[in-house]
């Protein structure tokens, strides 16, 4: 069953919902990483998340969310590019254990010092400017408690979202109330029957079960779950696995910084090597390659430069 998310409208009732499942994307994103069960699930959930929260926007570029956590998980990360473009990776902290019944506080907020960050980059964004960034605490319990509130506080309007993960799926629902006045809201709402309408909505959706959220394709799950509220289908994706990794992008790094570091691994090493923590792709440049780097000669890919068996950085 291929990924799919589906959104819909509800008009009589003033709120939109999104229904997401990733099944082939899922795989590909965790096939280079290296993490506990209990990370993966998390990572999983926060992959369905920004999907979710993705599809909603109206904009070219990527959304990045982001955990940075004071546990056992360092940083978990998924980025979503235009056209549901997804990748995702994790980073872990030496030497701290992650037990099977970890709890998301286990991992990520031990000490209460945990993140969550969303990052808006726009693709016409100018090179002088910076990416709009949201930061708040880790307050909720899980991914999904943890997402609603930031929505709610960023967008000033009640936010609920389900989700699910495991080794084979990672799956959720998003549902978000609608203003009362403008945008899709129908004539004469006012905040009485938007409430009446987002309270209505969530009654169908909190059914919903974590087995189902990855079992069952979006749509058909979306007409079990809502069929007696008659919402409208407002369109059906496809999210796909892509990493936007290249040699391009990792000479550009190796000139960030520095010639003197780069010269350095090469004298210890004899080859300077970036792995991309996102597809596991290999980078390899010797002597010669530094040498056309800084002095900006094109550097040439040959077959020998990439390979994809394990995990690392770029």
């Amino acid at each position: 069953m291929a990924d799919s998310l589906v959104k819909l409208l509800f008009p009589n009732q003033n709120c939109h919902v999104q229904s997401v499942r990733l099944t082939d994307s899922w795989q590909q994103m965790k096939a280079s990483l290296e993490a506990p069960a209990p990370v993966l699930r998390m990572l999983g959930e926060l992959a369905a998340a920004a999907a979710l929260m993705a599809s909603g926007l109206k904009f070219e570029g990527a959304l990045v969310l982001q955990i940075v956590g004071d546990g056992p998980v360092k940083l978990a990360l998924v980025e979503v590019r235009s056209g549901l473009k997804i990748r995702a990776t994790v980073q872990m902290r030496a030497g701290m254990e992650v037990p099977p019944n970890a709890t998301f506080k286990d991992m990520v907020n031990a000490n209460g010092k945990g993140r969550c960050a969303a990052i808006l980059d726009l693709a016409d964004r100018r090179p002088n400017e910076d990416p709009y960034q949201g930061v708040v605490p880790l307050t909720g319990n899980t991914v999904a408690e943890t997402l609603e509130g930031f929505m709610t506080m960023s967008e000033q309007l009640p936010t609920r979202m389900w989700l699910s993960a495991d080794d084979k799926a990672a799956g959720g629902i998003i549902m978000q109330r609608l203003p009362a006045h403008g945008g899709k809201a129908a004539e004469g709402t006012t905040e009485d029957t938007v409430e009446e309408g987002f309270r209505e909505v969530q009654t169908f959706a909190q059914t919903v079960t974590p087995s189902e959220l990855l079992e069952i394709e979006p749509m058909e799950l979306c007409r079990r779950l809502f069929w007696e509220l008659n919402p409208s289908v407002l369109d059906e994706l496809t999210p796909t696995f892509s990493c936007r990794c290249s040699r391009e992008n990792i000479t550009r790094m190796i000139r960030s910084f520095g010639e003197k570091e780069a010269r350095e691994i090469i004298a210890e090493q004899g080859t300077l090597k970036v792995r991309c923590e996102f597809c596991g792709s290999l980078y390899l440049f010797d002597s010669k390659d530094i040498d056309a780097i800084f002095s900006d000669h094109p550097v040439k890919q040959t077959s020998a430069d990439i390979s994809t068996t394990s995990k690392g950085s770029a």
